[in-house]
């Protein structure tokens, strides 16, 4: 047996973990606060580190709750309302109504634009050829522009040639 075990027999776990400073008058432990110094002032950011910012409660458009919940009130939300006239005035939209769609599909890719495999193939194209966009030509490929996985091309060139 060690020396350590006999000199402290009596001693529980909770009781060797505690300094005899930090405990409240009932016994009950604490952790995390300072011995000396005023903490009592509200916390400026000047207190804080490079990084603190404290803010001006200026968005606050709910509260925090004793659980540590952020409630909205929603008498504080932000509303846009449209005007009645909007279809009558003289505002002009930032953008036609007229402007073509732009769609863009993929094919042979399993989870479409969220396929890690197209993401590969997306860098590698990058990388080997560059940024292609100002050479596509929209109007002549009907304002669509199809994503093809290079495996199912091959696959369509070899089913070519072979017929």
């Amino acid at each position: 047996m060690k020396a350590s075990q006999v000199l402290s027999f009596q001693a529980t776990t909770q009781s060797l973990l505690r300094r005899p400073w930090k405990t409240y008058r009932d016994g009950t432990i604490f952790y995390g606060q300072l011995k000396s110094g005023s903490k009592r002032h509200p916390l400026t950011t000047k207190q804080g580190n490079k990084n603190y910012y404290k803010g001006t409660r200026s968005s606050g458009i709910g509260s925090l709750d004793s659980r540590g919940r952020y409630h909205v009130n929603w008498d504080k939300v932000r509303t846009y309302v449209v005007p009645a006239n909007l279809n009558s005035s003289q505002l002009k939209p930032l953008v036609s109504p007229n402007s073509p769609m732009f769609k863009q599909t993929t094919e042979g890719y399993q989870d479409s634009f969220k396929s890690p495999v197209l993401a590969l193939h997306n860098a590698i194209n990058f990388v080997e050829n560059g940024s292609s966009e100002k050479e596509l030509d929209w109007e002549e490929m009907g304002y669509v522009h199809k994503i093809v996985n290079p495996n199912l091309a091959k696959e369509a060139l070899v089913k070519e040639e072979s017929s």
